[in-house]
């Protein structure tokens, strides 16, 4: 559930491994073919 995520955030979990792939918001169809592939863990969408 969202409140057992919340304590492990806050335990300070390292959910780096879990992300797969990074695309920036330019490239937000890329990261949602990757996503309905599923050939990936977590796809993160940066707007930096």
């Amino acid at each position: 559930t969202w409140y057992q995520m919340e304590q492990m955030l806050i335990s300070g979990i390292d959910l780096t491994p879990v992300i797969t792939h990074r695309f920036s918001i330019d490239e937000y169809q890329k990261g949602f073919e990757v996503m309905e592939s599923g050939q990936c863990g977590k796809v993160i969408l940066s707007w930096d």
